[in-house]
C-alpha cells in the first residue's frame, strides 16, 4: 500500500468514526430534569400556585412532558422541555413575590392612609366650650 492510500484509508476510517459518533443517542438529560424539578418546587414554596397560576401550571406540564420523553428515549425533546419547564417555574417564582410584594405595599398605603387620616383629626382644633 502507497503512503498516500493510507492517508485515504485513515481519513475514510476517520469520517466512518466521525458518522457514528455523530449518530450515537444524545446523553438523557438528568442535571437538567433535575434543575427543573428543583425550580418548580422554589416556585411552589414560593406559592406561586396562588399568584402565578398559569406559569405554575405551564411549569408543571412542560416537566410532565420532559419526563414522558426521556422515558421514550427522545432525549433531545426531554432536554428542551425541561429547560422550558424551568424558565416557566423561574418566571412563576418571580410573579408570585411580585405579588406578594404588591400585596404588602397596598397594606401600608392603607395603614398609612389611616395614619394620616389619625393624624388630621387630631391635628384640627377641638372647639371649647
Amino acid at each position: 500500500m502507497t503512503p498516500s492510500r493510507r492517508k485515504i484509508h485513515a481519513l475514510i476510517a476517520l469520517a466512518g468514526v466521525l458518522l457514528a459518533a455523530g449518530c450515537a443517542p444524545t446523553r438523557p438529560p438528568v442535571d437538567e430534569l433535575d434543575a427543573a424539578s428543583r425550580a418548580l418546587g422554589a416556585a411552589r414554596a414560593a406559592d406561586a400556585p396562588t399568584w402565578a397560576p398559569a406559569e405554575y401550571r405551564s411549569a408543571g406540564q412542560r416537566f410532565d412532558q420532559a419526563q414522558a420523553a426521556e422515558a421514550s428515549k427522545d432525549y433531545d425533546a426531554a432536554l428542551q422541555l425541561a429547560n422550558e419547564s424551568q424558565v416557566d417555574s423561574e418566571l412563576a417564582a418571580a410573579k408570585a413575590r411580585l405579588g406578594k410584594v404588591r400585596q404588602e405595599v397596598e397594606r401600608l398605603r392603607e395603614e398609612n392612609a389611616h395614619l394620616d387620616r389619625d393624624l388630621t383629626s387630631h391635628a384640627q382644633p377641638e372647639d371649647q366650650p
